[in-house]
């Protein structure tokens, strides 16, 4: 079943202290496991992101040393904004995802887990693959404003409360000239 752009699919719940816990049993196995999970329920929430681009970023980009940080930080700008598209504040920062996964013995696969645990929470805990309504998600950043067409020939010459170097505006926003 693939999302529609109205629609997502749900994650699965998961325990967050045995994400956490099942990195060192299983020597790390798990850990990139769940991190592509991760990814792939962001992506399937809406969410522009490439699972086994993430992947590779923090298995053999760590020889580059910076694409496991990028990675980490960037997933959870995408549990962010699958929050936003589940309509429910956006709790999870980054920079604390990111901050725990480096000083916190990789707890930040802990945080991140409880994060998208609020999402299924928010929809009431559906199984993992069942369909559920997201909102469309935005780009983070500058979004581009402007006038309906034909609308900025009806706007007057001078933006408004511009005032000319001579001090006061003349009426009708038309510059006073002095000579």
């Amino acid at each position: 079943m693939t999302p529609t752009p109205v629609t997502g699919l749900a994650g699965k719940l998961r325990n967050p202290v045995a994400v956490w816990l099942l990195a060192p049993v299983t020597l790390g196995i798990y850990t990139l496991v769940w991190y592509y999970k991760a990814n792939k329920e962001t992506r399937d929430m809406g969410v522009v992101a490439s699972p086994g681009t993430s992947l590779l970023a923090i298995t053999f980009g760590a020889f580059i040393v910076v694409p496991p940080f990028v990675s980490i930080y960037k997933t959870g700008g995408r549990i962010a904004q699958a929050q936003r598209a589940a309509g429910m504040p956006e709790t999870c920062n980054p920079v604390a995802g990111l901050l725990l996964w480096i000083f916190v013995f990789g707890t930040g696969s802990l945080y991140y887990q409880s994060e998208l645990n609020k999402i299924w929470a928010h929809y009431g805990n559906p199984p993992a693959g069942s369909q559920i309504p997201v909102a469309p998600v935005q780009a983070i950043g500058y979004q581009p404003q402007g006038y309906p067409a034909g609308a900025q020939a009806a706007l007057p010459g001078q933006p408004q409360g511009y005032y000319p170097v001579g001090g006061q505006a003349a009426p009708g926003g038309q510059e006073e000239t002095t000579s």
